[in-house]
């Protein structure tokens, strides 16, 4: 452990280059998914994860599963709340929450063809479609079997589609989603971090603000 900490601060470990999801690879795998890739509703749920883990700065592990599904730990449908206009996805545990109180996305209606709040309204609505048995406390992002998503699923199934895309899938990963190149010309996203004294502990609530490229402010 020592040797190999060591030989990264020397720079002899040289790690593969990766590559951020910018705003124009996304509008390429949503356009492959809407053409039809999979399953039609494995097309919208995956374009409902990237879009949101896009636009929430997710780390894959906070939307995907390792091996099995924990309503006290994953998302679960009930940690999303559909309100007029944004969506506040609640994460359980996040490693920028350490004394896990909890993290609140909000994401907002861009009125864009690629908008996480409606992505996530029209994904849940086919939920209750499809599924007889639908519960609030199943997962939040289900395969075609109706079992949690999966990291590995879900890290081979956006290769491929990148690959469609004519990318180069290897350079891409789960956290390529949270990667945010130094200029982006195409549109503006700031994340605001406010924190609020709640009685009884800390809670996080993280805002993501959409801003396109033709809005002015006054």
């Amino acid at each position: 452990m020592i040797m190999r900490a060591v030989k990264r601060v020397q720079g002899e470990h040289n790690p593969k280059p990766r590559l951020p999801i910018t705003y124009q690879v996304l509008g390429r795998i949503c356009n492959s998914l809407r053409a039809g890739v999979f399953s039609t509703f494995t097309d919208c749920m995956l374009e409902t994860a990237c879009t949101v883990a896009f636009f929430g700065f997710l780390r894959c592990g906070e939307f995907t599963v390792s091996k099995h599904f924990d309503s006290t730990v994953n998302l679960s449908v009930t940690d999303v709340e559909i309100l007029n206009s944004y969506a506040i996805l609640h994460l359980k545990t996040s490693k920028t929450d350490p004394f896990r109180k909890g993290v609140s996305i909000q994401l907002h209606k861009s009125y864009h063809t690629i908008c996480p709040f409606s992505a996530i309204k029209k994904y849940i609505a086919i939920r209750k479609g499809r599924e007889a048995s639908f519960c609030f406390s199943d997962p939040l992002f289900v395969k075609e079997n109706g079992s949690a998503l999966d990291r590995d699923f879900f890290i081979r199934s956006l290769r491929h589609v990148l690959d469609i895309c004519g990318c180069n899938s290897s350079l891409y990963n789960g956290h390529s989603f949270r990667m945010v190149p130094v200029h982006r010309q195409d549109l503006l996203i700031f994340k605001i971090i406010l924190s609020k004294l709640l009685v009884g502990g800390h809670q996080t609530v993280i805002v993501v603000i959409f801003v396109s490229p033709r809005t002015r402010f006054e």
